[in-house]
C-alpha cells in the first residue's frame, strides 16, 4: 500500500499513473472550496490621518491573499472556509492593527478590527503632556512626560533641576517643539531644569512653556 500525497491547482478529477503509464483504479474529485463571510467595523479613532485608500488583507498559510476595501468604516471579504488567515493592512504604512492578527475562518464571521497608528497607547485614555510633570491618574490619561524625560532635553551637562536655563528644541512621542533658544520652561516643580517658577496664577498647574518673542511664528508645537 502507498500513500500519494499531491496539491491539485484546480477542482476537477484526476488520475494517477505508475511509471508505466497505466492508470490506477483510484480517482482523486477535489471539492470546490466553502467560502465564509468575514466582516466588520474598523476603528481609526487613534489612528490620525490614515491615507483614505487602504485596504484590509488576509493572508493564507500558502501565501495566498484576498483584500478588502474599507468603506464608510467597515469592510467585507470572501475567504475559503477551513484555512488560517493573518491579517494586515496594506497602503497604510506607520498603522498597525491591535490585538490577534490571526484567525480561523470556518463560517461566517464577524470580526471588528481597531488600527492605531504606530506607538500610539490604543487604550482609549487621552495622552496627557504635562510641563510640571504631574503624573495623572493612570486610570484617566496616559502620561506623556516625566521628570526624567522632561530633564533629558538639556544638555548632560546641566544637573536636573537647575534654574536659568531656556528651554531647548524636543520631541516626546507625537509632540515636538520648535522654539528659538530663548524660550522658557516655567515651572514650580523643583526637580526639572527650568528658566524659572514664574507660574503662580495658574494654581492648577504646575509648569508652561513660554515664548520668548512677540509674534514669533516660526516656534511652535
Amino acid at each position: 500500500i502507498t500513500e500519494l500525497n499531491f496539491t491539485a491547482e484546480a477542482s476537477g478529477t484526476y488520475k494517477i499513473y505508475d511509471d508505466t503509464g497505466k492508470p490506477s483504479y483510484f480517482r482523486i474529485l477535489r471539492k470546490s472550496a466553502n467560502n465564509a463571510t468575514v466582516s466588520g467595523n474598523v476603528d481609526v479613532t487613534a489612528a490620525l490621518d490614515i491615507p483614505g485608500d487602504y485596504s484590509i488583507v488576509f493572508t493564507n498559510d500558502s501565501g495566498d491573499t484576498w483584500s478588502s476595501s474599507v468603506s464608510e468604516g467597515t469592510y467585507t471579504v470572501a475567504l475559503p472556509a477551513g484555512d488560517t488567515y493573518d491579517i494586515s493592512l496594506e497602503g497604510a504604512d506607520g498603522y498597525s492593527i491591535t490585538g490577534s492578527t490571526s484567525i480561523e475562518i470556518t463560517e461566517n464571521t464577524a470580526l471588528n478590527l481597531l488600527i492605531l497608528k504606530d506607538g500610539a497607547s490604543g487604550n482609549g485614555l487621552a495622552d496627557v503632556w504635562d510641563f510640571g510633570a504631574t503624573q495623572l491618574a493612570e486610570s484617566e490619561y496616559n502620561n506623556q512626560l516625566s521628570e526624567d524625560i522632561i530633564n533629558s532635553w538639556y544638555d548632560a551637562s546641566i544637573a536636573p533641576g537647575t534654574s536659568d536655563i531656556n528651554l531647548p528644541d524636543f520631541t516626546a512621542g507625537d509632540l515636538s517643539f520648535t522654539g528659538g533658544g530663548s524660550d522658557r520652561l516655567r515651572t514650580t516643580n523643583t526637580n526639572l531644569t527650568r528658566y524659572d517658577d514664574d507660574i503662580d496664577e495658574y494654581k492648577d498647574f504646575k509648569g508652561r512653556v513660554y515664548i520668548n518673542s512677540s509674534g514669533a511664528t516660526g516656534r511652535y508645537f
